[in-house]
C-alpha cells in the first residue's frame, strides 16, 4: 500500500508537472526531433555517396581519364578542414632522413605535417602527418582497403603503415598496390604546379619516369604520369622527346602534348607544315583511325605517306590557327585546377586549326587502300612481307624509294644469268626458281604465274618473251625464253595493227621453216630481216619480235592455235602473213615438197588461191647464174652446155639461161631433168584437185585431231576440221567437199553430228542454206585439242 501509494503521488507530481509546462515540452520535443531526423538524412545521404565512388582498390579501378564516369558518381577529393588552423607541412627533400611512426624514411620528395594549401584552403590527403597512427599487425600492402583517390588523412592505419614501408625502401618494390603509388603521386603534383618549385622539376620527372617504367600494370597511372611529365617540362622550359609516327592508340581524349609544342613550334617558324609533321599531326587526333592493312604494314603505309604527300602538296600544307597554345593541369587527386606558363605560350595551336584536314584525312585512306593487296597477302603468310611475289602488291614508286630487299636480290641473280650483258637467252625454270617462285605440283606453269614473272621483270627493267600479256604463250619450266634489258619491261600494245600483224608474219615464217622437219640459221636470219624491215614499228616492238622470234624458233608454235587465229585477219595481214612465209620457204636454193604443202595449207586457211604458191615461190627464189636446185648434185666438168637453148622446166622451176664457157656432164644434166620433171609433176597434181579425188588438207595438227576427233574415220574428221576452221560454209561447198572424198553430204552430216551426241549431247552442224557449228561447241573443240595435242 505504501509502495503504491508513492507511485500514484508520484504520476501526479509527473502530471502536473507536463500541465504546467505543456508549451515547453512540447517545443522541445520538436526541436529534437528535427535534429534527429536531419542527422539521420546526412548519415544516408553519406552511405549513398560513399556506395557512389565505391570502396574499390585503386589497383583494380580504372582511371578517370580512361573511364567514363557516371553523372551520380563523385569524386573522392583530399579533405579540405575549418576549425582549427593545421601545422604548415613543409617539403622533405630528396636525400633528407626522417621518422615517421618509428619508420625513417631517406628518400624524401614528400610533404611532412598536417596539411598544405591551395586558394586559402587546406588540403591534407597528402600530406603525411607524423601524428596520425600507422600501427598494424598486418600492413595493407596491396591497398585494399584504399579507396579510388586515396587521402593518407582517411586511410585505414594499415594502409598508412604499408605507405610508409613502401617510401622506406625507396619506393621501388613493385609489389605495392597502385594507391600507394598514386598517394606519393598527388604530392609531386602539388610541389611543380601549386607551389611551383620549378628547380625540383628535374627531380620530380625523373622520379615519376622511374615510376612509369617499373609500374606498365596500371594503365590509369601510365596516362597520368605520362601528362604529368609532358606539361612538367612544358613548365620547366626542359625540351620534350621529339614524337615518332606510331600505330599505337592513345585513351586519351586530347591529343599529346609533344605532338601540340612539336608542330607549334613548327608553325611559329612557317605556316606551312611538311609531309612529316603532317603525319605526326594525324595520327594523333583522337578521331582518326587507322585500318588494319596502315597498322599491319605501318612502315611501308609511313614511306607512301611521304611519296603521296609530295606528289599533292609539292609546297607543302597550310595550316593557320585561332590561337597559342593554353595549357591547364588538373591533378590526378582533383585537388586543383591551373594554368601552365611556358615558352609554348608562344606557338600557334593545332587543336585550334582554322583549316580543313579533309584533304589529309582522304590520302590516309588513299594510301591504306594501296596497301591492301600486300596486307591481305602478309595476313595470310606472315613470312612473305620480304619476298619477291609481295614486291607485286607494293606500288612501282614505293619499290624504288624503299629498295626491297628479296626484288634486289632477284635483280643480282638475273644479272648473273644474263652474264653482265643486255640479253640472254634461257630457261623459263631457271628464272623462277631465281625469283623464288613455287613451280605447282604439276610442273606446269599457270598464265598467272607467268604474269607474275613478268610484272616482277618490269620492276627491274627487264623484258621477256614469250610473254602472254603481249600475245605470247606460256613458258613451261624447259622452254627457252629470251630476255633483254628495257625500261619498265618494254610494253607493247599487242592489238596495235603493225605490230599484231608482224607477230603473225613471224609466227607463221617459223611455221614454215619447220616444215621441212627442221630449221636453218638461214631461215632464222631471213624471219629476222623481215621484222627488221617492217614498217611502222617502234624500236621495242622489233626488239620484242626478233626475242619471240628467237625463242619460237626451236619450239615453234602450235599449228593449230596459229591457223585458227588466221581467219581473223584483214585482207592486207593474210596477203603479209603469206608473203612472209613464202619468203622464208623461197629463200633456199631446195625447196622442199613439205613446205610446199605447207604453204598450200596456209593459203586456204588464208583464203588465198594455192595457185599463187608456185608463182610466188618463183618470184622468191635466189637468182643466180645455174638453175635452181631441186636436188643434190655433184658438179662434173668436161661437158659445155648446149648454146641453142636451155633445159625448160615446168613452172615454178626457172630455166638458167645460157652461159657461155660452162660445160657439165651430160648424164648429171639427163639426171637433173629427169628429177625435174617429176617434181613439176608433183606440183602440176597439188594443183589440180579435180585431177583425181585428193584428201582435203586442213591446216590442223594430225596428232591432236587423232585424240579430239576419236570416233570419226578420216573423211568425216576432216570436214569437222574444216568447219572448225571457217565456222560457217555454203551448203553447196560443203557437198562438193563431201562429194570429193565420196561422202553423201546429209549423210555425212548425220554422222558427224551423231558422233557429237555421243560426246557432247547435243548436235554439231546446224543444217541449211549454210552448214553452220555451234559456236560454243567449236570452242570446246578448240579446247580440246589444245588439251590433247
Amino acid at each position: 500500500m505504501i509502495v503504491l501509494g508513492l507511485l500514484f503521488a508520484a504520476l501526479s507530481a509527473v502530471y502536473r508537472f507536463i500541465v504546467e509546462n505543456l508549451a515547453a515540452i512540447v517545443a522541445i520535443s520538436v526541436v529534437s526531433g528535427l535534429v534527429w531526423l536531419f542527422a539521420y538524412l546526412l548519415s544516408k545521404a553519406g552511405s549513398r555517396n560513399q556506395t557512389a565512388t565505391g570502396q574499390t582498390s585503386v589497383g583494380r579501378t580504372l582511371p578517370p581519364l580512361v573511364e567514363s564516369r557516371g553523372e551520380d558518381q563523385q569524386r573522392f577529393a583530399p579533405t579540405f578542414r575549418t576549425g582549427r588552423a593545421p601545422a604548415p607541412a613543409r617539403w622533405v627533400q630528396p636525400g633528407e632522413a626522417v621518422t615517421v611512426q618509428g619508420i625513417t624514411i631517406t628518400g624524401g620528395r614528400f610533404y611532412l605535417g598536417e596539411a598544405v594549401f591551395f586558394e586559402q584552403q587546406e588540403i591534407d590527403g597528402y600530406v603525411v602527418n607524423p601524428k596520425l597512427s600507422a600501427r598494424a599487425s598486418r600492413p595493407d600492402v596491396a591497398g585494399d582497403s584504399m579507396p579510388y583517390w586515396p587521402s593518407y588523412a582517411d586511410v585505414p592505419p594499415a594502409s598508412r603503415r604499408a605507405f610508409l614501408d613502401w617510401m622506406s625502401t625507396g619506393r621501388r618494390t613493385a609489389s605495392y598496390g597502385i594507391g600507394h603509388v598514386f598517394l606519393f603521386f598527388y604530392g609531386l603534383e602539388h610541389r611543380l604546379f601549386v607551389d611551383r618549385d620549378l628547380a625540383s622539376a628535374p627531380d620530380c620527372i625523373a622520379e615519376v619516369e622511374r615510376l612509369l617504367a617499373t609500374r606498365v600494370d596500371s594503365e590509369s597511372f601510365q596516362s597520368y604520369g605520362k601528362r604529368f611529365v609532358d606539361i612538367a617540362r612544358c613548365a620547366a622550359g626542359m625540351p620534350l622527346v621529339l614524337p615518332q609516327p606510331s600505330a599505337a592508340r592513345s585513351h586519351c581524349p586530347e591529343m599529346d602534348i609533344p605532338v601540340r609544342l612539336h608542330l607549334g613550334r613548327r608553325l611559329a617558324q612557317s605556316p606551312t607544315i611538311l609531309s612529316e609533321d603532317a603525319l605526326l599531326w594525324l595520327l594523333a587526333l583522337p578521331d582518326v583511325y587507322l585500318r588494319t592493312a596502315a597498322v599491319r604494314c605501318f612502315d611501308e603505309f609511313v614511306s607512301l605517306w611521304h611519296l603521296r604527300f609530295r606528289n599533292a602538296f609539292p609546297e607543302g600544307f597550310d595550316v593557320a590557327t585561332s590561337g597559342n597554345i593554353d595549357l591547364r593541369y588538373e591533378a590526378a587527386s582533383g585537388a586543383f585546377r591551373v594554368a601552365v606558363d611556358g615558352p609554348h605560350r608562344g606557338y600557334p595551336d593545332v587543336v585550334k586549326a582554322t583549316t580543313s584536314l579533309e584533304p589529309l584525312r582522304r590520302l590516309v585512306q588513299e594510301c591504306t587502300d594501296e596497301l591492301d593487296g600486300f596486307s591481305r597477302l602478309l595476313g595470310r603468310q606472315p613470312d612473305a612481307r620480304n619476298s619477291v611475289q609481295a614486291s607485286l602488291l607494293l606500288p612501282q614508286d614505293l619499290l624504288s624509294e624503299v629498295g626491297f630487299d628479296a626484288l634486289r636480290s632477284f635483280g643480282e641473280r638475273l644479272s648473273e644469268i644474263m652474264g653482265g650483258e643486255s640479253r640472254a637467252s634461257t630457261t623459263m625454270g631457271t628464272v623462277l626458281r631465281s625469283a623464288g617462285f613455287d613451280l605447282p605440283e604439276n610442273g606446269k606453269v599457270s598464265s598467272g604465274l607467268a604474269d607474275q614473272l613478268g610484272q616482277v621483270l618490269d620492276r627491274l627493267d627487264v623484258a621477256i618473251e614469250p610473254d602472254r600479256r603481249f600475245g605470247g604463250a606460256v613458258p613451261q619450266p624447259e622452254d627457252q625464253i629470251f630476255l633483254f634489258k628495257s625500261p619498265r619491261g618494254g610494253p607493247v600494245d599487242p592489238e596495235r595493227q603493225a605490230y599484231r600483224s608482224m607477230k603473225a608474219q613471224v609466227e607463221v615464217a617459223v611455221l614454215a621453216a619447220a616444215a621441212d622437219g627442221e630449221s636453218s640459221s638461214e631461215e632464222m636470219s631471213r624471219v629476222i630481216a623481215g621484222i627488221r624491215d617492217g614498217k611502222d614499228l617502234s624500236a621495242i616492238e622489233r626488239a620484242r619480235l626478233i626475242a619471240f622470234a628467237v625463242t619460237i624458233f626451236n619450239n615453234p608454235p602450235k599449228l593449230s592455235r596459229v591457223m585458227k587465229r588466221l581467219a581473223e585477219r584483214s585482207d592486207a595481214e593474210r596477203e603479209a602473213i603469206a608473203h612472209a612465209a613464202v619468203a622464208v620457204v623461197g629463200g633456199d636454193q631446195n625447196v622442199q615438197a613439205d613446205e610446199v604443202r605447207f604453204l598450200e595449207k596456209l593459203h586456204k586457211a588464208l583464203g588465198l588461191p594455192k595457185e599463187r604458191v608456185y608463182s610466188e615461190l618463183h618470184r622468191a627464189a635466189p637468182r643466180a647464174d645455174e638453175p635452181v636446185s631441186l636436188s643434190v648434185e655433184r658438179r662434173e666438168a668436161g661437158v659445155p652446155i648446149p648454146k641453142e637453148k636451155s633445159v625448160a622446166a615446168p613452172d615454178p622451176v626457172v630455166a638458167p639461161p645460157p652461159v657461155a664457157g660452162v660445160r657439165i656432164d651430160a648424164a648429171r644434166l639427163a639426171r637433173t631433168q629427169r628429177e625435174t620433171d617429176a617434181v613439176a609433176e608433183l606440183l602440176a597434181n597439188i594443183f589440180e584437185e579435180e585431177a583425181a579425188p585428193v584428201s582435203v588438207e586442213t591446216p590442223v595438227a594430225t596428232a591432236a585431231n587423232s585424240a579430239a576427233l576419236e570416233g570419226l574415220d578420216r573423211p568425216h574428221a576432216e570436214l569437222v576440221e574444216l568447219l572448225e576452221l571457217k565456222g560457217t560454209i555454203a551448203r553447196a561447198e560443203f557437198d562438193e567437199r563431201a562429194r570429193a572424198m565420196r561422202l553423201l553430204a546429209d549423210g555425212a552430216i548425220e554422222r558427224i553430228n551423231d558422233w557429237s551426241f555421243d560426246r557432247f549431247e547435243e548436235p554439231l552442224l546446224e543444217d541449211g542454206d549454210e552448214i553452220v557449228m555451234v559456236a560454243h561447241l567449236r570452242e570446246r573443240l578448240a579446247e580440246l585439242r589444245e588439251t590433247t595435242a
